[in-house]
């Protein structure tokens, strides 16, 4: 992706500061955890939030991402990537549970 101006995983693995994996931390919260990069073509953001267990609701995760289009590239390597893109996030989800979350909290009562 280099030769169109956008950031390889190899320049997002470099990058220093305060990172998961690849993604730099914008923000952090008790229940939430905001991730993204900026590009010349697109800006990403990232948001994990863990929603605590009511007596209607069990505990969940709420993965949401935005993307910035800054020019017709990135709307072009948007639309290619969405399908992988959804396909990673379910995945990354499924590995979540199987790793033991959401940890079964009983509900407030």
């Amino acid at each position: 992706m280099r030769p169109f101006g956008l950031k390889t995983a190899a320049d997002l693995e470099a990058a220093c500061g305060d990172r998961i994996n690849i993604f730099r931390v914008l923000e952090r919260y008790e229940n939430e955890i905001n991730l993204g990069e900026d590009d010349t073509h697109l800006d990403f953001r990232l948001s994990v939030l863990q929603q605590p267990a009511s007596p209607r609701q069990p505990q969940r995760l709420t993965v949401t991402t935005l993307i910035f289009c800054h020019r017709p590239l990135g709307r072009v390597y948007i639309t290619l990537i969405a399908p992988f893109h959804r396909a990673v996030v379910r995945r990354s989800l499924d590995r979540a549970r199987t790793l033991g979350w959401p940890r079964h909290e009983q509900p407030p009562v």
